[in-house]
């Protein structure tokens, strides 16, 4: 998963929950521009900064292991 389509994912969660970009931010104790920035997929946010918008939107990070083929 890339950054624009985690961005993708947490804006429509975002709108689905009737919050704005400013409500998350200050939820998760990041900057507007932060949030901003993780939602058009130009900024590449730390682990611990993806977990805290995450967590307010009600979402989680899950990791899986690839099969190869």
């Amino acid at each position: 998963m890339n950054n624009q389509q985690i961005g993708t994912i947490i804006k429509e969660r975002r709108d689905y929950l009737n919050l704005t970009q400013k409500d998350v931010a200050e939820m998760a104790g990041i900057t507007f521009k932060s949030i901003s920035e993780i939602e058009l997929g130009i900024r590449n946010p730390s682990i611990n900064t993806l977990n805290k918008v995450l967590g307010v939107l009600g979402l989680e990070i899950s990791v899986q292991i690839k099969t190869l083929n």
